[in-house]
């Protein structure tokens, strides 16, 4: 058997333990060549692979690690080291790598313990085994600083080349300003990316390999029932980027939650998809859901309770004393704002965690985001129809609301809460199933039945925020009139908010209902065929990609029958194409009036760069069905219409990160000879 293949194979005349003394004396090259191994052992950790392949392959480490080994945790197993009496090669192993490799430790138990606190998924994102070890438990973050201090401090007073002196400096003082960043006593995360870049990787070039101080053998006394594993090789100007990569994703966080985004629930919505949009590893993540969630606050600012009644009043209250704060604030039992309050108090009690896990889910891989969505459904349905509906009841006993009529002369009740609950639904409906493209799980013949779905679930959720329009112009009017300009402030800019809402969500169905057409149509003309599944009952294929949403009652998914009509052209090839392209300049006029928006208007505070590309990605996406298309028509006018246009053009599908929008699919079509 290759011992590469398995790391537990023990060759003939081999000995278990491995023979290189961690405590023996080292050069400054060997010295700054383990750091930087261990630093890209340690960027591979947090990148999801486990401990006892990474980190703990160091002899170093495993030497300071080891149970044997007793506070203050030497190389000497516990001996007290005279510094003073050290030799130049003692000093840089005893000192100055002994100090690096406790914070490395220390920086992975809060790493660890942070990760753990917030929502993840073991080995899916991040392995948190320690195998048996414990790391450092007696050694508190005020002497992990004071040892590195200690050390640059050695450095500075040795007799060392400058250049050397000047690379394990930069290095010590990385580690401290990463270690006191992952503490949260500072916030250096912007400069360790300038440090990533211009300092750390210039001095590489100085480090002598020591592979000799890594090894496999260490797995074979960790305390798991896991087979050894190889060692990783991990390419430092690779690592390098990914730590650079880390660096300026946890920064971001910060960014994405300062206090103009969090007191807009709208804008730390578009945050949090902003952010999950980089694709951060697991540990930037967490640090994103600390800063979200810890104590019940966002940023350690805005309460969670002020979020959702923020929100409340954003999208449906606007202008109305059932969401003034000040109406908590009576205390007179028979005045009915203190009556409605109550129930508005708890009907938020009964939402609040269902409504973070809107922020909550967004902080997970892409793949989980629409798994977890998918499960939220359900709960967002019985949301919507009973307690909600319940809350709207009993509030509408107390206070008596206006009925008004609708375009269709219909006179409707404006229920806040129900609308509030159902706009929600449909929307996390409505990702669920755009996130389906994006983790490529529809087959090309299912993608326009999907893209039907999408525009069918846009229109209902655009009919919401009409409904909710209408009583908010009753509103405004009646505010303006009253000169009350608290409220009537609060009227105009949830106008504006519906308005922006309004257009996403036409723009959402225009694009959907064009890519529908142009993708059942290729199905229709033959350039794309459907799976051959001669034991597939057509009911359960249904019932397996239509599973998620066939619990909700309204709306209702479309049946069997009509999932598989929105499959069908019901018009001529030509027809459909100019359906398409009048679709297409529907979505491009959307797109225009969003350009024009304001941050506080469009609530993207703070996600304005990201606002901007996602606008030009649908604009391209546009451009892109508009080429197709014309392609199309030239085409069939080449060949004579469908029949004769079979086997002239070839389609491919662009992989995900090869979308100009990884929502939005376009076939890529060419004609062949």
């Amino acid at each position: 058997m290759d011992p590469k293949m398995d790391s537990g194979v023990i060759p003939p005349r081999e000995s278990t333990d491995p023979t290189f003394d961690p405590a023996k004396a080292l050069r400054p090259a060997q010295v700054i060549w383990i750091m930087d191994q261990l630093s890209c052992l340690e960027i591979a950790w947090l990148d999801g692979y486990p401990l006892s392949q990474t980190i703990f392959t160091s002899l170093h480490m495993d030497r300071l690690l080891a149970p044997d080994n007793k506070y203050p945790y030497t190389l000497t197993y516990g001996e007290p080291v005279d510094v003073e009496r050290l030799k130049t090669g003692e000093g840089l192993t005893h000192v100055v790598l002994r100090a690096y490799c406790v914070a490395l430790a220390k920086c992975c138990g809060v790493v660890l313990q942070l990760i753990q606190s917030q929502n993840f998924y073991e080995e899916e994102d991040f392995v948190t085994h320690l195998f048996g070890r414990e790391l450092l438990p007696r050694y508190d973050e005020t002497r992990v600083s004071t040892t590195l201090d200690e050390a640059a401090a050695w450095v500075a007073g040795s007799g060392l080349p400058d250049e050397m002196k000047v690379a394990l400096s930069d290095r010590l003082m990385a580690r401290r300003s990463y270690t006191l960043s992952v503490f949260g006593e500072i916030n250096e995360w912007e400069n360790l990316i300038d440090i990533a870049r211009d300092k750390l990787a210039l001095t590489h070039a100085l480090s002598e390999p020591l592979p000799e101080a890594f090894t496999d053998k260490v797995q074979r006394h960790l305390a798991t029932s896991t087979p050894p594993r190889p060692m990783l090789e991990v390419s430092y100007d690779e690592s390098q980027k990914t730590w650079v990569k880390l660096y300026s994703d946890i920064a971001e966080a910060g960014c994405l939650t300062s206090i103009w985004t969090r007191q807009s629930p709208g804008s730390l919505q578009r945050a949090t998809w902003a952010y999950a949009s980089r694709n951060a590893s697991t540990y930037p993540r967490a640090v994103f859901q600390d800063l979200l969630f810890a104590e019940g606050r966002v940023a350690g600012d805005v309460s969670h309770f002020d979020l959702l009644l923020t929100d409340l009043r954003d999208l449906v209250l606007a202008g109305d004393s059932l969401t003034d704060p000040d109406s908590f604030q009576i205390e007179m039992p028979s005045d009915p704002r203190h009556i409605c309050s109550r129930i508005l108090e708890s009907f938020m009690d009964k939402v609040i965690d269902e409504y973070l896990n809107i922020y909550r889910m967004v902080c997970q891989n892409r793949c989980r985001i629409r798994r977890t969505f998918t499960q939220s459904i359900s709960l967002l349905d019985e949301l919507e129809t009973r307690v909600a509906a319940d809350a709207d009841r009993e509030i509408n006993a107390h206070v008596s609301r206006k009925r008004l009529d609708t375009p269709l002369g219909k006179k409707v009740q404006l229920n806040p809460l129900t609308s509030w609950s159902r706009y929600y639904k449909l929307k996390t409906m409505a990702e669920t199933v755009a996130l389906g493209f994006e983790t490529d799980i529809y087959l090309d013949y299912e993608m326009g039945q999907m893209y039907s779905y999408l525009a069918k679930l846009a229109a209902r959720r655009n009919e919401v925020i009409e409904h909710i329009e209408l009583f908010l112009v009753d509103r405004t009017s009646q505010r303006t009139k009253s000169l009350d300009r608290h409220y009537a402030a609060e009227c105009l800019t949830s106008r504006e908010w519906l308005h922006v809402l309004r257009t996403e969500t036409n723009c959402t169905a225009a694009l959907a209902s064009a890519l529908s057409t142009l993708h059942n149509l290729l199905l229709h003309l033959r350039l794309i065929k459907p799976a051959a599944r001669p034991f597939a009952k057509p009911q359960l294929v249904y019932e397996a990609r239509m599973k998620p949403y066939l619990a909700v009652a309204d709306p209702r998914p479309p049946s069997l029958e009509g999932f598989q009509q929105s499959q069908r052209i019901a018009t001529t090839s030509q027809q459909a194409l100019t359906s398409v392209e009048n679709e297409i300049k529907q979505a491009k006029t959307q797109l225009t009036s969003l350009k024009l928006k304001s941050p506080q208007d469009a609530k993207h505070i703070g996600t304005e760069d990201r606002w901007k590309a996602e606008i030009k990605q649908l604009e391209t996406t546009c451009v892109a069905v508009s080429v197709g298309v014309s392609l199309l028509k030239r085409t069939l006018a080449k060949y004579g219409g469908d029949v004769g246009i079979v086997g002239k053009m070839a389609v491919a599908y662009p992989a995900p990160e090869k979308r100009y929008h990884p929502w939005w699919v376009v076939p890529q079509l060419r004609e062949v000879s």
